[in-house]
């Protein structure tokens, strides 16, 4: 089995839908919190190793050489008393050089990275007392740089978002790329994401989903220093008894409701800080758990349960962990890391949506044919899924969720985005439970498109067709691609007259072009213009139209529907 660093999104997916398969189902109904750690952004931020550099070359830089007593001696000292150095290695470190260039500093960062919030309160004694975090670690400068972009897992978790299965996030980072990923993904006036940090956000429940940066956010102390600065959490004076001070009870309340209320899938956080360990003790005196839950109640992005976090689990599952911990173990790691992780689950997501709709749209078809729609649905799936190479998930997720966005918003309103609008348009708002209870589902016309794409994808299983990307670049360019025997088209897919119309209006179609509009519903009207076009490709290339609607009407089988979509598509 690959590691957490080697594992692919396809890969990945193969879990989801095999031995993690109730964890993937609970997403794609909203029932897990993520909990956010340093590790998700490490592609993008240092992690604890670089803030401990970090401080200790500016704590250095400011040593007055031949004062005894300078505050920054004492404060560097006290610093490297926290770590566990022989002789020679501490009659190596020179104050007057870089700590780049001392001969110890990999081991002095490795062990501060456990002790990082003790390091963080030896402030200087001449400065206030979170000088470390805010001019060693100088948090607004590195963790709310306009120029850091946020990487796939951020884009992938915003992407949750908007498909309404994350609506509750806890994160203990200072940084601002899950609201960066908002603004790419959803735009720069995106309303859908609420970031709560101090305890009168809580009063604002006007948007869909939420964000708990119970450790601060450094962009707001950045723009507010009054209010944001003291929020800013990082000593270990500050996360010891969190929970008991004024200032954070409502905060905890509401962290302590999550883990009582939701799963948990926690991504890069080690779980080291005594403040989120109560949390989960508390939550776990107040509703006991035991194992097995259905679905798992804590889940772990990581190539093996850590220290600490087997702390938290043997905390959460205090009286079946003694007998059945290697099981609680198994149970409870998903080895993928949150950059392959949340790109997979949110392709899950998407295909669970248009899965649970067959049945619905195809009712009248044996279940055995049901099942080989659903299994076209997957082939989409799988197909994106293995366009993504390891190395550049980044890249895979802009234009992932460019194509993705571009064919529902011509889906849905006939045109290509705005340029105030994000790249991304969900397909529902809601998780799949929620999404089949839509008052007006039946109207919106998604469940045709996903017995469009199922039959589309059942032929590319079948070998009658191959799916290619589309070009978003490209006006007349379609949701996806149809590469037949003779020739290739433009698939465009239609919920509505309206949006059909739109289409010709913004100059995504016209009578000449060589693609198929897949309406949901109709006869569309304007099959009237050719009513005597000859079935199968004619000399003249022109635009062919048919309707779901319309060609899953009397028919008793899967072969029926697949025929009468590739005779009015002329595939």
């Amino acid at each position: 089995m690959p590691t957490a660093w080697e594992i692919s999104i396809s890969e990945t997916i193969q879990l989801l839908d095999g031995p993690l398969r109730e964890f993937s189902d609970g997403v794609a109904d909203d029932r897990y919190a993520v909990w956010l750690g340093a590790g998700v952004s490490l592609g993008k931020l240092p992690g604890l190793k670089g803030i401990a550099e970090a401080v200790l070359e500016h704590v250095r830089s400011k040593v007055e050489v031949g004062n005894a007593v300078c505050a920054f001696r004492a404060s560097l000292n006290d610093i490297l008393a926290l770590v566990t150095l022989d002789a020679a290695q501490r009659a190596a470190i020179d104050f007057s050089t870089p700590v780049e260039t001392w001969g110890p500093i990999e081991q002095i960062k490795q062990q501060l990275v456990d002790r990082y919030a003790v390091m963080l309160d030896q402030f200087p004694a001449t400065q206030k007392v979170d000088y470390l975090v805010w001019n060693g670690v100088k948090v607004v400068e590195r963790y709310s740089d306009p120029a850091t972009t946020p990487g796939p897992e951020h884009l992938g978790l915003a992407a949750l978002i908007m498909e309404g299965v994350a609506s509750d996030c806890a994160s203990a980072n200072w940084d601002d790329l899950i609201e960066k990923a908002m603004r790419v993904v959803d735009g720069p006036n995106s309303v859908v994401l609420q970031v709560r940090v101090v305890p009168t956000d809580v009063q604002q429940n006007l948007r869909r989903a939420r964000l708990y940066k119970f450790h601060g956010c450094a962009a707001l102390a950045g723009q507010n220093e009054l209010v944001y600065r003291s929020r800013i959490v990082g000593r270990q004076s500050q996360i010891d008894g969190w929970a008991a001070k004024a200032e954070n009870l409502v905060m905890a309340a509401k962290l302590l409701d999550l883990a009582i209320s939701k799963g948990t899938l926690m991504l890069g956080l080690s779980a080291q800080d005594t403040n989120i360990q109560d949390v989960f003790v508390r939550a776990a005196a107040q509703l006991p758990a035991s194992f097995p839950t259905h679905p798992p109640a804590v889940m772990v992005s990581e190539d093996q349960i850590g220290v600490r976090q087997r702390t938290l689990l043997q905390n959460f599952y205090r009286d079946d962990y003694p007998t059945q911990s290697a099981a609680i173990h198994i149970a409870s790691l998903v080895r993928a890391y949150a950059s392959t992780l949340l790109p997979a689950l949110w392709l899950h997501v998407i295909c669970a949506k248009l899965l649970a709709m067959i049945d619905v749209g195809a009712a009248h078809l044996p279940a055995g044919d049901r099942d080989d729609l659903r299994r076209g649905l997957q082939r989409l799936r799988d197909l994106a899924g293995g366009a993504a190479t390891v190395d550049n998930h980044e890249v895979f997720m802009q234009a992932a969720l460019s194509l993705l966005g571009r064919g529902i918003r011509l889906f849905n309103r006939g045109r290509d985005r705005a340029a105030d609008e994000g790249i991304y348009v969900p397909w529902t708002d809601v998780g799949v439970t929620r999404t089949l209870a839509m008052p007006h589902l039946d109207s919106s016309g998604l469940v045709e498109l996903a017995l469009g794409l199922a039959i589309i994808g059942h032929g590319e299983r079948q070998g009658h067709w191959t799916c290619a990307v589309s070009n978003p670049a490209d006006t007349k360019s379609g949701a996806i691609i149809l590469n037949g025997v003779a020739a290739s088209s433009q698939i465009f897919f239609a919920s509505s007259a309206h949006a059909a119309a739109q289409m010709f209006a913004n100059g995504h179609l016209n009578d000449d072009d060589d693609a198929v509009v897949v309406h949901s519903f109709g006869p569309p009207e304007r099959a009237a213009r050719h009513p005597t076009r000859a079935p199968g490709r004619t000399g003249k290339v022109q635009l062919r139209e048919l309707s779901v609607s319309s060609i899953k009407n009397g028919a008793v089988s899967l072969d029926t529907l697949l025929q009468r979509f590739k005779a009015e598509a002329a595939l």
